[in-house]
């Protein structure tokens, strides 16, 4: 299995060089003096003098921000930090309780897992024997494996929630340290009651991966994981992947019928979104949504949100949801307080109660007639008129012609939802590997809402036709390929306002080819699209017949030799030359679509060159 390459110096210096990096760019943290393992809040020696209870929590590296991040005013008095997946050795422990030794005793918080019971038990023994006040909180909030063994469930990323909220009991106590108003045991007691009160679950998509060594597990190309630890132990099943809403419901569900958790209605909850390492803004959003409405139908009130990485597992591509009932309002209090500590982020203040927001009954999801509303047969009626702009037309098309436009279309839809992959790959060679799926985006929408919806484009007139499709682009497709191709095909309109002979379409590829060169700026030989185009239209125009057959062979010819090119336009032009190997895969999509077209006209007419 192939080694994932990730950004470090030396693989046993991965750690050290993380840390140094935490305490570098931070004011508020320290090293311990002896040991670059134990990371302290800055005033820690101050801060213990006054007899404050302090807070420390530690395990194995690769779960960052915690613990290390979480250490500052406001949070963590220590933290102690092991190599990647490994709980720290019970010395670097007693290093952090001995530096964070109070007279209003230290509270202790690990995650449930064998090492670090092992471990953090042994230095607390010995701390003990030396005269430390010290009680332990113990973390167990996985709902997945809740039968699994006597040991309890694993901890995971309810821990940050316990800390945080029991850091504010501390700087409460710390405040009116003469009247003692918070003891230990107190603080001890809340942090125990949000373990009884959360429960976590985890998704992964792909594996994380210990630097310098491949993923740690394998999951098949359509599978998901439900249920996984932190380190990257198996999980309570595999399914195949789903949506992000079925995702949801699935995990969520779990949550609620939890032996922990059972969550009723009209109950009050904190809920945690937790990136597990590598999954994207825009996915954590996706989530974020489907959650929220999950809560909303369930009629389950979220009165704190957090979402964010507090707990990962490395690179790992998932997420973690944890909730918390909410068995006292004085912890949403004590949840808000204010921090210093690096890696938290703020709660947010949400009512889940609330009616989601909806779009205006007027305003679809793009503000027009769309592809994505009618995909899912929402405000469809057969017939209906797709938007266009006005146009003043004289020409149609007979009735042999508007079903020769139909065909085509059928063709050049089929052709570049066949062409995907391939022109996925060669865009991925200089550009970000999605053109193809942009024009099989477009394809499959048109194909669906013309055909099998039969809604009503104008068929009947070739300029309507091509300004319909010019808004379907610009709209419905977006990007750069969208705005390009409404470009085109916008000016292409122009040529059939008065006439519909060949010479119409030859001038419509002309006026295409004057277009994106206006607004794209590329040239012949720059590697576009504007190659293949430029070649046709070259050829139209330099013969005294038109010979489509010989212009498309030649727009094919033109678009290969972009493999020789150096790109001087486009985002590829951004590129090395040493990447640029490929045929340009926007100039493909042009020969490909011309093809389907001239094939269907041939095909259907058995006339050679003409249309």
């Amino acid at each position: 299995m192939p080694i994932t390459k990730t950004f470090i110096n030396q693989i046993e210096d991965v750690v050290d060089d993380a840390l140094l990096g935490l305490v570098k760019c931070s004011d508020e943290v320290v090293f311990h003096n002896k040991c670059r393992r134990v990371v302290l809040r800055k005033d820690f020696a101050a801060y213990c003098r006054q007899g404050n209870v302090t807070l420390i929590a530690g395990g194995g590296a690769g779960h960052e921000p915690y613990p290390t991040g979480y250490v500052g005013r406001g949070f963590l008095t220590a933290a102690v930090s092991g190599s990647i997946f490994a709980s720290p050795p019970s010395g670097h422990i007693i290093m952090a309780l001995e530096a964070t030794r109070s007279t209003g005793g230290c509270l202790l918080f690990l995650i449930n897992y064998t090492g670090d019971r092992l471990n953090f038990g042994l230095a607390v023994e010995k701390f003990k024997a030396n005269g430390g006040n010290i009680r332990v909180v113990t973390i167990s909030d996985d709902t997945a494996i809740e039968d699994s063994s006597r040991i309890g469930p694993r901890g995971l990323a309810a821990a940050v929630l316990a800390i945080k909220v029991n850091r504010k009991q501390c700087m409460i106590s710390g405040a009116m340290a003469e009247t003692r108003q918070y003891s230990i045991d107190q603080i001890e007691d809340t942090a125990n009651k949000i373990n009884e009160n959360s429960g976590t679950i985890g998704v992964s998509l792909y594996p994380c991966s210990i630097p310098g060594q491949g993923p740690m597990f394998v999951l098949k190309e359509q599978e998901m994981e439900i249920g996984l630890g932190i380190h990257g132990e198996p999980g309570k099943m595999r399914e195949e992947i789903q949506r992000a809403k079925a995702i949801v419901e699935k995990t969520m569900s779990i949550l609620r019928d939890s032996r922990k958790l059972k969550l009723q209605t009209g109950m009050k909850i904190v809920l945690m979104i937790n990136n597990l390492g590598s999954t994207s803004e825009i996915e954590m959003n996706i989530i974020k949504g489907e959650v929220f409405s999950w809560c909303s139908s369930n009629n389950i009130i979220i009165e704190r949100l957090l979402v964010g990485s507090y707990m990962t597992s490395l690179n790992g591509h998932g997420i973690s949801i944890t909730i918390l009932k909410v068995f006292d309002d004085k912890i949403l209090d004590l949840l808000d307080a204010s921090t210093v500590a690096p890696g938290w982020k703020s709660a947010c203040l949400i009512s889940s109660n609330l009616p989601s927001q909806a779009l205006p009954e007027n305003l679809s999801a793009h503000d027009s007639s769309k592809i994505r509303m009618r995909l899912k047969g929402a405000q469809f009626t057969v017939g209906e008129k797709l938007y266009c702009r006005n146009v003043l037309y004289t020409t149609n098309y007979f009735i042999a012609q508007q079903e020769l436009a139909k065909l085509t279309i059928i063709s050049v839809c089929n052709e570049m939802c066949n062409r995907k992959e391939e022109l996925n790959r060669l865009d991925g060679a200089a550009g970000d590997g999605d053109c193809g799926s942009t024009f099989a985006y477009a394809a499959e929408g048109l194909y669906l809402i013309n055909i099998i919806k039969k809604s009503s484009l104008a068929f009947t007139h070739p300029q309507v036709l091509l300004e319909q499709l010019a808004e379907i682009y610009e709209q419905d497709v977006g990007g750069t390929s969208g705005a390009l191709y409404a470009l085109m095909l916008s000016a292409a309109s122009e040529a059939f306002s008065k006439t519909t002979s060949s010479s119409s379409f030859v001038s419509a590829l002309q006026k295409a080819l004057t277009v994106i060169q206006k607004h794209g700026g590329a040239l012949p030989g720059d590697k576009t699209m504007v190659d293949p185009l430029n070649a046709a239209v070259s050829n139209l125009m330099q013969s005294e017949d038109i010979d489509w057959e010989k212009a498309i062979t030649e727009a094919e010819r033109a678009a290969e030799e972009t493999s020789t090119m150096t790109a001087g336009a486009g985002r590829a032009s951004y590129t090395s030359h040493k990447v640029q190997n490929c045929a340009d895969a926007g100039a493909k999509a042009i020969s490909f679509w011309m093809r389907a077209i001239w094939n269907t006209v041939s095909d259907v007419t058995g006339i050679q060159n003409s249309i």
